[in-house]
């Protein structure tokens, strides 16, 4: 299985267009939170278009998994025809557990807790890896608002390896699981 994970869209519908538009085949998506609306401490993007955003997340052919972040809302779920209000989902991924969370309630350094195998969050707007104990933490990075000098990124992760790309889709960072 072949699976785009983005996180931290804050609205950016250029940003989510140009994702959206990899030359990497996926089977699936995760959606890590944070989807439409900026929040109160980040500056409107010039691309800022919430409702395109849902529009282009809704005509995604592939089966989405997607979790709130710190900035969507209730009024956000009436935009979009899949789930967005759970707090974290668990799936299994080649015989490992993976448990996705955006991560302003559970933080990377409280992996351990979940039992699982690959812990991918986002809220920090850092992509990278860490190992915690036995968990591999995963952060996509923000393909919208990148902090810490990043530029924008998102994740992709195949039978063995978890990739960070930019969004002019070249390897960023990668690790294998």
């Amino acid at each position: 299985m072949k699976t785009l994970i983005i996180s931290d869209i804050h609205g950016s519908y250029k940003r989510l267009t140009d994702v959206l538009n990899t030359p990497y085949h996926y089977d699936t998506v995760i959606l890590v939170g944070d989807n439409l609306y900026h929040g109160p401490r980040n500056p409107i993007l010039e691309d800022y278009n919430p409702a395109k955003v849902s529009e282009l997340l809704n005509n995604i052919e592939a089966p989405i998994l997607a979790v709130r972040g710190n900035c969507d809302a209730e009024v956000d779920q009436m935009l979009c025809d899949f789930n967005i209000m759970q707090d974290y989902t668990i799936f299994n991924h080649n015989n490992k557990t993976i448990y996705i969370t955006h991560g302003h309630l559970l933080e990377p350094k409280d992996a351990t807790k979940t039992n699982a195998d690959i812990f991918i969050s986002g809220h920090t707007h850092i992509p990278g890896f860490k190992m915690v104990e036995n968990v591999l933490t995963f952060n996509p990075g923000s393909i919208a608002l990148p902090k810490d000098g990043h530029p924008g990124t998102y994740g992709y992760m195949d039978d063995t390896t978890l990739t960070i790309y930019t969004l002019d889709h070249e390897v960023y960072d990668q690790h294998k699981i």
